[in-house]
């Protein structure tokens, strides 16, 4: 079952299988969105923390997204933080 990242900050861990090698592969749960309707989680491996990867949720498993579906999450995401770091330039003005 896919967890949430926990409420107090701390990063969930999720096991999964690489469609390559076959090897089980340990990523941290460093987000999760709601973009068109659907959940994106942005997981970064724990082995290599260059390695991103940004999957759909299906169910109960994680998918893989097509180049035209990841650029548009991308792009959303982007668009995130972007806001998130104004509002957080905002709020650092008015103290």
């Amino acid at each position: 079952m896919i967890e949430e990242p926990e409420a107090d900050g701390e990063l969930e861990t999720i096991e999964l299988v690489n469609e390559i090698t076959g090897e089980e592969e340990t990523y941290l749960v460093y987000d999760v969105a709601e973009i068109e309707g659907q959940t994106y989680y942005v997981l970064q491996a724990e082995a290599d923390a260059d390695r991103v990867l940004v999957l759909r949720r299906e169910g109960e498993s994680l998918v893989t997204l097509d180049e035209d579906e990841h650029e548009r999450v991308i792009s959303q995401l982007e668009e995130y933080e972007e806001a998130d770091e104004d509002d957080d330039e905002d709020g650092a003005h008015r103290n």
